[in-house]
């Protein structure tokens, strides 16, 4: 076996010319560099060099290995250049999409405590908010979702962050803000408002509604806080994240109410390829700061 430090012994051997200056030079004892020199002729089964001359000439097959050395060691030393280089760069990205309007109201504070423990790990977030961004992850545009669906489980992982109560909204003297829980049918003539999101893909049609008979509006706006005013004005209901609703019901600007007896739990799911475990970026780096800052500051 030929090592890096045989090559770079007799490189070294060749422009000082002696096992004198060779031995100086990596400092090593004259016998250390002797035993080193032997045991390699001796793995190789030649001699490398001839003894007693000044300055040291090499055999042909001491030729040989300084060929090959001349080959090796500028390459080494040209990857260890890069690798110390990369130690001063950015480690690299995530680029994040939510599926989720609601999170921003969490999210972007997440991002400052993650940017906090990794700041050489930029989050692009600059996509933002994406009713369909499962698309974009996949032809690796994205490495990171934020979802409440799970889809292409096949070619996906997703990894569990936690689970919230989807609430509906109603005016304090609303006709509903007096059941301890509503039904789908409760909701067949109203107004629902919500984020432009596709009907399909809102929680409250997927799993609440379903199959019921809805003959009433729905009408979307792009702002939480215009949410909250409409339904606060009596012109319509909503169903949104319990973190979102309790801010503005602790104010007696609305009422929520469970839907559903049980009420109406969601995952919230940090979704990725695959083969995102082996990014030296971890996704759960960024699951293990969301965790307790979610909690601490929105769900206690």
């Amino acid at each position: 076996m030929i090592d890096v430090k045989h090559l770079k012994t007799i490189a070294t051997l060749k422009e000082t010319g002696s096992l004198v200056n060779t031995a100086r030079e990596l400092f090593l004892t004259q016998s250390a560099l002797s035993h080193q020199i032997k045991d390699l002729e001796n793995k190789l089964d030649c001699q490398l060099f001839e003894r007693k001359t000044q300055p040291v000439r090499f055999t042909p097959q001491g030729m040989l290995l300084l060929e090959l050395a001349s080959e090796v060691l500028p390459r080494v030393e040209a990857t260890k250049c890069r690798l110390k280089e990369s130690l001063n760069q950015p480690i690299s990205q995530l680029r994040l999409s939510v599926e989720c309007h609601a999170c921003f109201h969490w999210l972007l504070p997440t991002i400052k405590e993650f940017n906090n423990f990794w700041p050489d790990i930029k989050v692009d977030y600059e996509r933002g908010f994406s009713y369909d961004a499962i698309p974009e992850l996949l032809s690796d545009e994205l490495d990171l979702v934020l979802t409440s669906d799970i889809r292409e489980p096949d070619k996906l992982e997703y990894a569990h962050l936690f689970d919230f109560k989807l609430k509906l909204i109603v005016a304090p003297d609303h006709e509903l803000a007096k059941k301890a829980y509503v039904t789908a049918l409760d909701l067949k003539n109203e107004t629902i408002i919500s984020y432009p999101i596709p009907r399909e893909r809102q929680d409250i049609f997927k799993h609440f509604i379903q199959n019921a008979r809805f003959d009433g509006t729905l009408k979307t706006v792009d702002q939480g806080l215009l949410i909250f005013q409409l339904v606060s004005a009596g012109m319509g209901v909503a169903a949104l994240p319990d973190w979102l609703v309790t801010p503005y019901e602790s104010q007696g600007l609305i009422k929520s109410i469970p839907l559903g007896a049980l009420g109406l739990t969601r995952p919230m799911y940090l979704a990725m390829k695959k083969n995102m475990k082996d990014n030296p970026v971890r996704p759960s780096m960024l699951i293990k700061i969301q965790l307790p800052v979610n909690a601490k500051l929105f769900f206690s």
